[in-house]
């Protein structure tokens, strides 16, 4: 499930950036590398909380570095 969501997680962050997805991995930094804003984060993770039919606690990602550790906070509230 992990994996599963690591690489939708990539696919709509690439998506909302405007980036290749390329260019993003599971250890790609949210904050330095990319600036992910939390405006941006929030709509993640409400088309991962349709596709998923779950909630999400926004604010536990809030602690998260990388889009791994990101997708393995979200597999734990999914699964």
């Amino acid at each position: 499930m992990k994996e599963e969501i690591l690489k939708k997680l990539i696919e709509k962050t690439a998506r909302i950036l405007k980036v290749d997805e390329s260019t993003l991995s599971g250890s790609t930094n949210i904050k330095t590398d990319i600036n992910l804003k939390s405006l941006e984060m929030a709509g993640i993770i409400s088309e991962l909380e349709e596709e998923y039919d779950c909630y999400i606690k926004y604010t536990e990602l809030m602690h998260a570095n990388t889009i791994e550790e990101a997708a393995s906070i979200i597999a734990s509230q999914v699964e």
